[in-house]
């Protein structure tokens, strides 16, 4: 196992090692009197440099331009902050200094994020867990990174949703070039939350409600845009298949979970179910068509990780979307998907249990608002909705028990005894989705365990 590890990272670092042999994007087009920096200089070792970025800035940041884009470029450095900010890539802080700086703080920053596995190779190093790194996996997480670049490109402006400004997008080419999203800085502007702390009602309510209005776009728009999303991401409906195949190996979590008596029963019981790959290719790609349900486009992630908060005059989060963002896996599908994904990821099991009594309901009302001042009728009822949500809430609910062990190491902040009751809320957030999922196929979804478990 060791060997093998170690021959899939190797292949990772030949592929990083080109990195150097490809050629520097730079694309400057022209420069301002008085231009110092260098701009062939590499940001962060990346084929991306000083130049790449003040080009794209002078052309595509309305901000930049409108404030600082006849000022003389001193320098750009650049710094990884990716820790906690991109799964499958690096996010590097990009600080522009200008030969007229009136002091040291009259600076101008943005990001690129650039899809890299390094974090992958962390994620190996300290979990019990292993994903795959190899050249499929490689091209998988490209086609990942080149799905956003389609989704900035083409359909983000289609929406009128909170999202991070994307001033250029490059798609990756595994073997010959980097891709790359230059994005607006958000600092200051918004604030991701912590996975551990639980979302409120207002919060997703909050989320629901753009929820709503991507899939009123998506429900009422002509030819021209639905070629944009319907089958072109189909490659995405299972997306998560191989982090399914490891939620059979639940010994990492019973190592964890302080309660192995409660939950050893259920994860052997429905060890089987949990970690097929042919019930979630059924819920995603099958299961609302078999139920007559039309089709939306899914962001496929939609977790704490993935949505930022506004924050107060204090610069603290509110209950108001700055942006949802890390459109790597969209595909078409049921309207429920994200919806049952954020409840079990991102909300302890007593507010969750609280949205499910009124969730299906409020979406409902939003919905044929919105395609009623469209002309059009809600194509859906509250049945539908309740019932592909709990097809899709069972995908989700034993792979739940991976996500903790994944994100195990994450939790050690503070002493000891801080470190324990983080784990803890999770685990009692585990809990109580293992006893829904009892629940449901026990129940009212009987029928699904007996086919797939």
């Amino acid at each position: 196992m060791v060997a093998e590890i170690e021959d899939q990272l190797n292949s990772v670092v030949l592929e990083t090692n080109k990195l150097s042999t490809f050629k520097s994007v730079n694309g400057l087009t022209k420069k301002v009197d008085g231009d110092v920096f260098d701009e062939w200089k590499r940001l962060s070792g990346h084929t991306f440099t000083a130049g790449f970025l003040i080009e794209s800035l002078r052309t595509n940041d309305e901000g930049y331009k409108r404030f600082y884009g006849n000022r003389p470029v001193k320098d750009v450095t650049s710094s990884d902050i990716s820790k906690g900010k991109g799964f499958v890539s690096e996010v590097l802080r990009c600080i522009v200094s200008f030969v007229d700086a009136t002091s040291e703080s009259d600076v101008y920053t943005s990001i690129l994020k650039i899809p890299s596995m390094s974090s992958i190779e962390e994620v190996n190093e300290n979990s019990s867990f292993k994903l795959e790194i190899n050249d499929k996996s490689i091209r998988k997480f490209a086609r990942f990174h080149n799905n956003e670049v389609e989704f900035y490109n083409n359909l983000v402006s289609t929406f009128e949703i909170p999202h991070i400004k994307v001033f250029k997008a490059l798609p990756w080419v595994v073997g010959e070039s980097e891709g790359v999203l230059h994005m607006e800085d958000m600092t200051g502007k918004g604030e991701l939350q912590e996975f551990l702390i639980s979302l409120n009602i207002s919060q997703i309510k909050e989320i629901v409600r753009y929820l709503v209005h991507i899939h009123k776009v998506c429900l009422t728009s002509g030819e021209d845009h639905q070629k944009l999303w319907k089958e072109r991401f189909n490659e995405n409906q299972c997306g998560f298949n191989s982090l399914i195949k490891l939620s059979g190996d639940y010994n990492p979590f019973l190592r964890i979970c302080g309660d192995k008596d409660f939950f050893e029963p259920l994860l052997k019981k429905y060890r089987k179910f949990g970690s097929s790959t042919d019930y979630n290719e059924y819920v995603c790609c099958q299961s609302w068509k078999d139920q007559n349900i039309e089709p939306v486009l899914v962001h496929g992630d939609l977790h704490p990780a993935n949505v930022m908060w506004k924050l107060d005059e204090y610069g603290n989060p509110t209950n108001r979307l700055a942006a949802i963002f890390d459109w790597q896996i969209i595909y078409e599908g049921s309207p429920m998907a994200d919806i049952a994904k954020l409840l079990i990821t991102s909300v302890d099991g007593c507010i969750r249990r609280n949205v499910e009594e009124f969730i299906f309901q409020f979406y409902h009302d939003l919905l044929e608002k919105e395609m009623k001042e469209a002309g059009k009728v809600c194509p859906y009822t509250t049945e539908q909705l309740r019932m592909s949500y709990n097809y899709n809430i069972l995908t989700q609910c034993y792979a739940i028990a991976s996500f903790v062990v994944i994100c195990h190491d994450h939790l050690k902040h503070g002493s000891e005894d801080v470190h324990k009751a983080r784990v803890d809320t999770v685990i009692l957030r585990c809990r109580h989705s293992f006893e829904d999922m009892d629940r449901l196929l026990s129940g009212p979804m009987k029928h699904v365990f007996e086919k797939y478990g």
